[in-house]
């Protein structure tokens, strides 16, 4: 296997060829394909770089190479590569999930905002009614102490509603 990360103009070679095999081998397969082996390999690689991916680097090329027999050698029997083969369905199900998170996030920022706001509407209204019934046992001449008392404020809130 080859991965580069400058679009194919430095490739890092990682050996494979001891761990490829029947691993690979897809459900009711009874030979190994070369072609498939590419493949599989390929594909399996590509997920394991999209679900271990935190998005700060982007993935890079990957180019799987099968030869026949144990040890690579000559030309290979087979070649897979990123842009060539299923990634696109992996990276399309990746940005799908990625889109259909954010939306998600978006409405719950919304709907959190929606409360925020009338949150915060009743709580001015509250106050504006709570003003208007201090100011109307100030003028029934109910003690100052006693009306911060029962609305929970303080003597100097009360004076500056009432005056």
């Amino acid at each position: 296997m080859q991965t580069s990360r400058d679009q194919g103009a430095t490739w890092r070679t990682s050996s494979l060829h001891n761990t490829a095999g029947t691993e690979f081998l897809r459900p009711g397969a009874d030979e190994l394909d070369a072609a498939e082996l590419a493949s599989d390999v390929l594909d399996t690689t590509y997920r394991a770089y999209l679900n271990g991916d935190d998005g700060t680097e982007a993935i890079p090329l990957i180019q799987v190479l099968v030869w026949e027999g144990s040890e690579p050698h000559g030309v290979p029997a087979a070649t897979s590569s990123t842009g060539t083969d299923r990634q696109w369905q992996a990276t399309g199900d990746l940005i799908a999930e990625i889109a259909g998170d954010i939306r998600s996030f978006e409405a719950e920022k919304k709907e959190h905002e929606a409360k925020a706001a009338s949150a915060q509407l009743a709580i001015t209204n509250a106050k504006d009614r709570l003003a208007r019934v201090v100011n109307s046992a100030a003028r029934m001449q109910m003690p100052q102490v006693t009306i911060a008392h029962r609305a929970g404020r303080s003597r100097e809130w009360v004076r500056q509603t009432v005056g």
